[in-house]
């Protein structure tokens, strides 16, 4: 992809953290979606919008690792941004195997969100 995304797609289960990091998002001005899983994530990722993603690993449905599976598989949604929010980093090993751009730990603070997403964005 040639130009950076311009919104941010936060795919986790957990409502308080996605309301969290939207919350901190909207107030900095980015424009954000959300979804439950990584099913939900595909179907708004088939858009024309390029979105950086923040995605878990573990969720109902479709989680972390089966999403960018099949995102790999789609020519025209495989060059997106993944930063993988993850509370177990004792699988740091497990989620570095779908090769994020980034990793942010969870719990996290302000300042953490905003400074590995500026990179990635426009």
């Amino acid at each position: 992809m040639n130009s950076k995304p311009r919104r941010v797609l936060v795919v986790d289960d957990d409502p308080i953290i996605r309301d969290m990091v939207v919350d901190i998002l909207d107030f900095e001005g980015y424009a954000t979606e959300t979804a439950r899983n990584g099913r939900d994530a595909l179907a708004i990722l088939q858009g024309k919008e390029n979105y950086l993603v923040l995605l878990d690993l573990m969720m109902p449905v479709m989680g972390g690792h089966e999403f960018c599976q099949r995102l790999n598989a789609m020519p025209q949604l495989r060059q997106r941004h993944i930063i993988v929010l993850m509370s177990a980093m004792d699988k740091l090993e497990e989620a570095e195997s779908i090769y994020p751009d980034a990793i942010m730990p969870k719990p996290f603070v302000v300042d953490d969100v905003l400074s590995i997403i500026k990179p990635f964005l426009e």
